[in-house]
């Protein structure tokens, strides 16, 4: 006979909330969802929902994400959990951070568009929806908290090239790390980190760690109608940053 357990210890509810990031090709945009129901009805927020007891915590997101905006297996990545004991007005509430990334032409898809409890949609620029006081919850503070997660994946994984078409110019690159990494650089400086050289070697620093040789590839295709010198576009060189990240002292950040 089997047995069967039962615990006199509260039960916090769990939800999984998503920070959905977005390149338009020149800024990141974040996507919200407009509650249809209480608490916080009628303001904005990230889109997410509690728990199923047959599901787990990716399933939960996934599921939540493609019901309220109908965004389908999207690479979600876990990067906090938020448990303050007063977040939720409901109940006692403890949330799973989950972030995902959005290339120019995945932003503009038809099948994104609101259902389940969720009233509308909008993407808001990043600076914005991180000093937007008026979001419900505690979402402002994760998407800072996001914001954070994503700049530091920049360092050893090719996370920017998730927010990038499959071709792509190399200010649109720029933008991205520079908005993430609250820096700007030299246009020279980051063509030639990002390009490289042919005939470059890795050499080491001080520090014993190789710089960067160059991980995107020229596609011998430039911009069209444009006023000015049109811009080459490049690809993310995959194959190449596999061989780059086999070196234990490798790493991709600046």
């Amino acid at each position: 006979m089997e047995e069967t357990f039962c615990y006199q210890y509260p039960r916090p509810a769990v939800t999984t909330d998503c920070v959905v990031f977005g390149f338009d090709g020149q800024e990141i945009n974040v996507l919200l969802v407009e509650r249809g129901s209480e608490p916080f009805k009628g303001k904005f927020a990230l889109p997410g929902g509690f728990l199923e007891p047959n599901e787990t915590l990716e399933e939960c997101a996934q599921r939540e994400l493609l019901e309220e905006t109908g965004i389908d297996s999207i690479n979600l990545r876990q990067f906090a959990v938020f448990s303050d004991l007063e977040r939720d007005p409901r109940t006692r509430v403890i949330s799973v951070m989950f972030y995902g990334l959005l290339a120019p032409k995945a932003m503009e898809s038809d099948s994104i568009k609101s259902g389940s409890d969720a009233v509308s949609l909008k993407w808001l620029k990043l600076e914005h929806a991180m000093n937007n006081t008026s979001l419900a919850f505690d979402h402002k503070e994760a998407i800072v908290k996001a914001k954070e997660a994503l700049a530091l994946s920049l360092n050893r994984e090719p996370v920017a090239f998730e927010l990038l078409d499959q071709t792509f110019t190399i200010k649109q690159l720029q933008i991205i790390y520079e908005t993430l990494l609250n820096i700007e650089f030299d246009r020279a400086n980051f063509h030639k980190k990002m390009v490289g050289h042919p005939s470059a070697t890795l050499k080491a620093k001080p520090t014993g760690r190789k710089k960067n040789s160059g991980v995107i590839t020229d596609t011998g295709t430039v911009m069209k109608n444009t006023k000015h010198k049109p811009a080459k576009f490049y690809t993310f060189d995959s194959e190449k940053y596999s061989k780059l990240m086999e070196q234990k002292d490798f790493y991709f950040g600046f």
